[in-house]
Order: structure tokens, then C-alpha cells, then sequence
């Protein structure tokens, strides 16, 4: 019981009224702002990742586990887009009476029945083009427990004919989980991540606070031993003051958390979205997150008290110099590299669900080895400096004594430097790679797959469509030229080949050789394991640049392909569409509704921009969170500011009644900061630029690190005037501080 009223003495002490009140209220109001925030995220962060997890339970829920034999049910889905969102139709083809039912509905729907998601019958609604996609009768909604989010576009249509067209999937139930979820492996990273370089902003924040009125709360920490508290006591009442101001930020961290929670779950992220009732933390990681409260509040406080000797009549700091040592911070950047290079050094595989949780951890300890490195390079490069004016002077003779304070000061910002620097580096990295695969793409083609049996009526559904250029068939058969590597052989009539390689003069029996391809007139080669003799007088054409021409190092024309018996297989549609046309591939798809899941229309630009699209929101996010960390970092940064004021106001007195000059004072406090800055800026761009290469190599083997320098730059320069600014705004509480009453002691 005695634990508990040193706690209790603690928390009287921290919220009672009296001569300390006045101390005690900034450091307890900023413990409580930096307790509510942490809290408030991290309840969002684990509701985010329970939702999440919810979300790809039921897509697991209703993904079908196939058989290679007969089965009662067969299905054949399409995904395609509509506006900005992911559109799958399911067509259900019931052979039986026992046949399995997807979740979220009642039945299978019968031939010519439709049921869709609410959101799909919303936009139904207001479509024309997307209502003739759904001949059918609608008959009815698909269940929450049957779809992915509340905004997802998916049906299930009730058909006929999957099976004997062996067409589809033979299905004997649904939850064989391993479903391709849009919520992937590096959306979760990125998350995990950006909370990270938010949070320890954050910790730097609550570390501050801690500190705050520390010259008072050690005078009365010195006036408890002398009642006859013990050093155990001392501790527990300091720690008790910290849990007044737990308990207020766990009450404004809940009061965030269900003021945003609602704003939150209606967020929609690249077409992810979730239900409402899933957007709550679960409860492992709900209990952790309440363990974390106390920690974070009780912990800066009590790791403050490390070097603090309360003795009844003083109190007294260990004044040793204290000696860092690099090898711990080594080994935390060493351990860092390790985990992020699993599949080499630990065996891993390098697919990205078995590679997340070292990413996860080795960027975290790489984040980390930021501010524990700074601490060293700032003593070893200060402990060198000689001469200068006053005010540089007094920044490094500070700095030799104690570059610890400092350090903390610039801490928070150069970890979100960090961060921030990384995480556009990966999106850059792969922003530069979906641009270079687009170059491979062009506008004004699509595909159409489509049965044998349906051919016919697809090509005589789309005539007159609008938007709608021409449909061809076309052949992309594999080639491989005498010397030189595999290429592709497309035969495609004269439209075709004007249409993906400006060819001029095009008539059926001509053959042409793509330049750079290894294919040259009059060579021999195999198309399709067929003898096939490149004309002489063939000519040679550029690359095109549209994406079924990519990879193309020979085209033919039909009659030639005729002539020189070339195989029928590899037979698509090529749909060439009106340029700047951007719902001609819609149109076309509307036209073949009746077709069902016998016609399929694509186009390969819309892969590519989808990818693009989801760069450009997690860059946006990007920018968001890396501001937010900024402007946390300027608090935090503000408020040690402030306490080092404090703690210092006797010494700025003094130097300032001898006759040292106010500016030259300024000046000293801000080039103490800048210099650590200057160290923290450096080592975070490099580990930053380090960590982004480790993290880009595990993200594809075709993606290249690519490092904007722009951005660093302007990131960097931003947190260095951030640190001037918040520097200078403190400046006038020197003024306050030098003041002869400074120097009054009781």
C-alpha cells in the first residue's frame, strides 16, 4: 500500500494547487497534449490495421476453391475499371442443387438474374452506359459479410453455358482464402512506417514536457527526502506526477480518437475502404496500446531521474563527462541492414508478405540509428573546434560540456527528415517505373477476348459503336531470329499496322522488320516453331509505342502469313478506338453486355494509369503526414527550447550582467542548435537515401533506385529553416530570462 501513496502524493502534487502549481501546469498540460496525440493514433493505427485485416478476411471469405473435376457450380469473373474505381462482375453458371453459395447472398441467382452491392446500384442508377453492362433482372443486394468495403462494385450474375464451354472455374465452395487483396503488403508498410516517423516526434514531445520545470520539481524532490522520503519513494512520487498526466492524455487521446474515428473509417485510400463496424482496434493490439500509455508517460520521467542524486539538503547530477561510444549505434544501423536484406544474409523468401515484418523492422531500427548516431558525430567534430566569434564560441563550449540537449532539440525533426526521405524515395523509385512501362503504352487501342462461338455477334455488336475506330483480328505469335533473342511476330491487317507503327502505303502480303529487333530482311527464322522466310524487300519500320507493339520484331500481314503457312494460334481482337476518346473503351463494353462473361474488352493504359493513380494518392499522403511530423517536431522542438531557457536563466543572467550583449547571446543559441542540425541533416539524407535503396531492391528486380535530388533538397532546407524559425521565436523569452531577477536565489 505504501507504493500506492507514494503514487497518490505524486499525482496530488503534479494537479494540487499551491506555490508549484505554477510549474507544474505547463509540464502537466504538455504531457497531456503529447499523451492524447500518441494515443490518438495509435488507436487509429490499430483500428486501421484491424479494419484491414477484416477487409481481407472476406475477401478470403468468398474466394473459390477450385477442383480440376466436374463440380456443381462454375464461375467466370472480370475486373475492369469504372471511373476510379475496380468493377467485378461474377457470372455463376449453377449445374446442381447442392451447389455452394458465395457469402453475402441468399441464393444463386438464376440465368438472366443479377444481385449487386449497394454502392454498384447506386451508380447503376445514374449510368446508362454501366445499365447496359446488366441486361439482367436485378434481385437483390449482396450482404456486408460478402464484400470488401462498403464502396466496392461487384455483382453476381446468374448465367448459363460456363461449363460446356469450359470457360470458367469449377467451383465446390468459397473461403479457400489467398485472394489477391488491393490492400497489398507496401500500402500496409508505407502505413506502419509513416506512423512511425510521426510517433517519435512525438516521444521527443513527451520527453520535452518531461523536463519542463525541472529545476523546481528537483528542489521539491529534495524537500521530500528531507521529510525522510527514500530514494525509492522519490521515484514513485516523480513517476506519480507523470500518471497525472497519462490519465488526462489517455481522457483527451479517447476524446480525439471517437471525434475522428467516424471521418476516419469514410476515408477512402486508392478505392480501399471499409466498414465502420470493423474500424475499432482489436483487441491485442487495444491492450498493448493501453500498455503503452502509462509507458510512455511514466518512462521520459523516470529515465530523467537515471543520473539524478536527491540527497535531502541538494541535488546533485552526475557531472562525469560522459563518454559515448559508438559500437551500440553501429550495431543498430548494422542490425538495420541485416533485416533488410533477408532474402540475401537471412534465407528469406523475397515475396513480399515474408519480407514485410523485416522491412517493417529494419527501417524502424535504421530510423532509430538517426538520432543515436548524431550525439557521437556532434562530440567528436565540436571537441576539434578552436576560435571564432562569441556567440560561435559559446555554441561549442556548450556544446563540449553537453551536446545532449541540443541534439534532443533537432532530434524530432531529422527522424521525419528521415522518414519522409525514405518513403518518397521508395514512391519515386516506382513512380520512375510505372512511367517507364507506360512509355510501352499509348492511347487508342484495347483488346477484345471473346469465345469462338460469340466472335461473330461481338464484332456485329460493336458496329456503329461510338468512339469505335475498327475491330481486327490479330495473331502475337512467339519468334526467334537467327541470331539475337526471342521477339514477338504479329499478324495484323494494314489498319492495324498503320495504327501501332504509322505505316504508310500498307497492302496485305507486305512484311515488315521492326528496327533494333535482331529481325533483318531476308534471315530465316522460326515463328511458332514454323520455317518462316523474312522477304528481302522487306521494310524496316520504328518501334511502336503503343503496348501490343511492344516486344514486336516482326509484323505480317495476313495474306503473308497465308502464304508462308504460319500457325492460326495466339488469335486476339484489336480494338483501335478514337484518340483522346476516354469512354470509347466503355462504350465498347456496353455493347457487348448481352455477351456476358463471353466477351472480355481491356485495355493495357488502364492498368498502367491505375498504378500511376495509386503513386500519386500515396505521395499526397506522403506530403500530409510529412508535414504533420514537421509540425509536431516544431513543438516539441519549441518546447525544450523553452526548458532549456529555464534551466539556464542563471547563466544567461550573469553572462548577460557582465556585459555580454543579448544578440551575442542570441546568436550562441542558435548556432548550438544549427550545429547538431547540420550533422542531423547529413546523416539523415544518407541513411535516408541508404535505407530507400535496401527497401527498393526487395520492392521488384526491375525497379531502379531513383533519388530526387529536388525534393531532398527542399526537404532538407525546410527543416533547417523550420529549426532557425522555432529557434527565433524563442529568442524573446531571452530577454525575460536575463533579467537581475534571474539571479536571486533563496
Amino acid at each position: 500500500m505504501s507504493w500506492l501513496n507514494d503514487f497518490a502524493l505524486g499525482f496530488r502534487l503534479a494537479v494540487g494547487g499551491g506555490r508549484t502549481s505554477r510549474a507544474n501546469l505547463p509540464r502537466l498540460v504538455l504531457t497531456t497534449i503529447g499523451i492524447g496525440l500518441s494515443l490518438a493514433m495509435l488507436l487509429l493505427l490499430a483500428s486501421t490495421i484491424n479494419a484491414l485485416s477484416e477487409r481481407s478476411d472476406r475477401i478470403a471469405a468468398r474466394e473459390p476453391a477450385a477442383v480440376d473435376g466436374p463440380a456443381s457450380l462454375y464461375l467466370s469473373s472480370n475486373f475492369t475499371p469504372v471511373g476510379d474505381r475496380t468493377l467485378t462482375i461474377t457470372w455463376l453458371d449453377a449445374v446442381g442443387p447442392d451447389a455452394p453459395v458465395p457469402p453475402g447472398l441468399v441464393a444463386i441467382p438464376q440465368a438472366g438474374e443479377t444481385v449487386l452491392s449497394p454502392a454498384l446500384a447506386e451508380r447503376l442508377a445514374v449510368d446508362p452506359l454501366l445499365q447496359q453492362r446488366f441486361p439482367g433482372r436485378v434481385v437483390g443486394t449482396i450482404a456486408p459479410e460478402g464484400l470488401a468495403g462498403p464502396d466496392e462494385l461487384f455483382a453476381y450474375v446468374g448465367t448459363t453455358g460456363i461449363r460446356a464451354a469450359n470457360g470458367g472455374v469449377a467451383v465446390t465452395g468459397f473461403g479457400a482464402g489467398g485472394a489477391p487483396d488491393s490492400s497489398s503488403p507496401q500500402l500496409v508498410f508505407l502505413l506502419i512506417v509513416g506512423v512511425v516517423v510521426l510517433l517519435i516526434p512525438m516521444l521527443v514531445l513527451l520527453s520535452a514536457a518531461s523536463r519542463i520545470g525541472g529545476a523546481e520539481r528537483e528542489r521539491r524532490l529534495s524537500t521530500l527526502r528531507l521529510a525522510g522520503a527514500r530514494r525509492g519513494q522519490v521515484h514513485r512520487i516523480a513517476a506519480g506526477e507523470s500518471l497525472a498526466g497519462a490519465l488526462a492524455g489517455g481522457v483527451l487521446g479517447l476524446a480525439i480518437y471517437f471525434a475522428v474515428r467516424g471521418s476516419a473509417a469514410g476515408l477512402e485510400f486508392e478505392g480501399i475502404t471499409v466498414f465502420r463496424p470493423d474500424f475499432v482496434p482489436g483487441w491485442p493490439l487495444g491492450v498493448v496500446v493501453a500498455l503503452l500509455v502509462p509507458v510512455l508517460a511514466v518512462g521520459p520521467a523516470w529515465f530523467g531521474l537515471r543520473r539524478l542524486v536527491v540527497e535531502p539538503l541538494a541535488v546533485l547530477r552526475n557531472a562525469k563527462p560522459e563518454h559515448r561510444r559508438l559500437w551500440w549505434r553501429l550495431v543498430l544501423i548494422a542490425l538495420g541492414v541485416v533485416l533488410l536484406l533477408p532474402d540475401k544474409l537471412l534465407g528469406v523468401s523475397s515475396r513480399p508478405a515474408s519480407t514485410l515484418p523485416f522491412l517493417l523492422a529494419g527501417s524502424t531500427l535504421l530510423l532509430i540509428g538517426v538520432p543515436a548516431v548524431m550525439p557521437w558525430i556532434t562530440d567528436l567534430v565540436v571537441r576539434r573546434i578552436r576560435g571564432g566569434s562569441p556567440a560561435w564560441q559559446l555554441a561549442v563550449r556548450r556544446l563540449q560540456l553537453d551536446s545532449g540537449t541540443p541534439n534532443r532539440i533537432v532530434a524530432g525533426v531529422v527522424v521525419v527528415l528521415a522518414g519522409v526521405i525514405t518513403l518518397q524515395t521508395m514512391i519515386g523509385s516506382a513512380a520512375a517505373d510505372a512511367d517507364r512501362a507506360r512509355v510501352a503504352t499509348g492511347t487508342g487501342t484495347g483488346n477484345l477476348s471473346v469465345t469462338d462461338d460469340a466472335e461473330a455477334e461481338a464484332m456485329r455488336l460493336l458496329e456503329g459503336t461510338p468512339g469505335l475506330v475498327g475491330a481486327y483480328p490479330i495473331q502475337r505469335l512467339a519468334a526467334r531470329p537467327g541470331t539475337g533473342g526471342p521477339v514477338e511476330s504479329l499478324v495484323a491487317p494494314c489498319p492495324v499496322l498503320e495504327h501501332l507503327f504509322g505505316t504508310s502505303g500498307c497492302v496485305d502480303g507486305a512484311v515488315y522488320v521492326v528496327a533494333g529487333s535482331g529481325v533483318q530482311p531476308g534471315s530465316t527464322m522460326t515463328v511458332d516453331e514454323t520455317p518462316f522466310t523474312v522477304p528481302a524487300e522487306a521494310a524496316t519500320i520504328s518501334p511502336g509505342t503503343v503496348g501490343v507493339a511492344h516486344g514486336v520484331g516482326l509484323a505480317v500481314t495476313p495474306a503473308a502469313a497465308s502464304a508462308q503457312h504460319l500457325p492460326d494460334g495466339g488469335r486476339m481482337i484489336e480494338l483501335l478506338l478514337t484518340p483522346g476518346e476516354t469512354s470509347a473503351l466503355d462504350r465498347v463494353r456496353a455493347a457487348l453486355g448481352p455477351l456476358g462473361w463471353q466477351a472480355t474488352a481491356y485495355s493495357e493504359d488502364e492498368y498502367y494509369g491505375g498504378g500511376n493513380d495509386f503513386l500519386a494518392a500515396v505521395n499526397r499522403l506522403l506530403y500530409t503526414g510529412g508535414l504533420l511530423g514537421l509540425v509536431i517536431a516544431a513543438v516539441s522542438l519549441l518546447v525544450l527550447l523553452a526548458g532549456q531557457l529555464s534551466e539556464r536563466r542563471r547563466a544567461f543572467a550573469a553572462m548577460h550582467a557582465s556585459g555580454v550583449p543579448l544578440p551575442v547571446l542570441g546568436r550562441s543559441l542558435l548556432w548550438q542548435n544549427a550545429i547538431p542540425l547540420v550533422f542531423g541533416v547529413a546523416v539523415a539524407v544518407a541513411v535516408a537515401i541508404g535505407t530507400g535503396a535496401l527497401l527498393v531492391r526487395l520492392l521488384g528486380a526491375d525497379i531502379s533506385l531513383h533519388v530526387d535530388a529536388g525534393f531532398i533538397g527542399v526537404t532538407a532546407a525546410t527543416a533547417v529553416v523550420l529549426v532557425f524559425a522555432v529557434t527565433g521565436a524563442a529568442l524573446p523569452a531571452l530577454r525575460a530570462v536575463t533579467r537581475v531577477e534571474a539571479l536571486r536565489a533563496e
